[in-house]
């Protein structure tokens, strides 16, 4: 029986399989279904729908630099893959993550933005704007309440924490719009950590977070 009680919405699912995501946000939904069986299962299936649609469409003659056009378009997108490594120091150390990291996630290089909050950003530009970020937060520690002006992916690797959505443990994915007003509170004896995927800076609802924003550069 799956641990995993948080999945990202068919939608976000749907656009993963499409090939629709930014870079950030699909290596999250990426780690998330080397997490969860049941989403892996559900991507193959949109995948299979996806297949079965381009069967019945008629074809079209494409260019013949058609193909260079599009790797070029896609850059580092093309190595977003669901794959695991068997020499991965720590079993949320998965690909296409991994890929990403100098080693493990205990060999992180965190940078200190506020009292009990850590970050590192990872480069992930692609071709479609998008930021992507390991989060730490000491246990105890609140993270200011806010909200989000596009959409925010939030997976849980380590750790966990609670807010007005219900509880997160690892393997857990916050799907997340505008339409959400959170904070995040690290629960348990150890740090949590995620990896988060943003499409716009957030939307700080106190004045110290916002004041605290430019220094935090969430």
């Amino acid at each position: 029986m799956s641990t995993v009680h948080h999945h990202p919405t068919d939608e976000t699912l749907g656009s993963f399989a499409a090939g629709r995501l930014d870079e950030a946000r699909a290596v999250v939904i990426a780690t998330h279904a080397a997490l969860c069986a049941d989403c892996a299962r559900a991507i193959s299936d949109f995948e299979a729908i996806g297949g079965q649609c381009l069967e019945e469409v008629e074809p079209v003659a494409m260019a013949d630099d058609a193909l260079e056009k599009i790797l070029a378009r896609a850059g580092n997108a093309a190595s977003v893959v669901l794959r695991q490594t068997p020499d991965a120091p720590g079993p949320e150390v998965k690909l296409p993550l991994s890929a990403y990291l100098k080693g493990s996630i205990d060999d992180v290089e965190w940078k200190r933005v506020a009292p009990g909050l850590s970050q590192s950003v990872i480069e992930a530009q692609g071709y479609r704007q998008g930021v992507l970020r390991l989060l730490k937060i000491d246990p105890g520690t609140e993270m200011p309440k806010h909200s989000h002006k596009g959409n925010e992916l939030t997976l849980i690797l380590r750790g966990a924490y609670e807010d007005e959505i219900g509880d997160f443990g690892v393997g857990d994915l916050a799907d997340l719009d505008g339409e959400y007003t959170h904070t995040p509170k690290a629960i348990g004896d150890e740090p949590c950590i995620c990896l988060i995927a943003t499409e716009a800076p957030l939307k700080f609802k106190t004045l110290v977070g916002r004041i605290a924003q430019p220094f935090i550069g969430l």
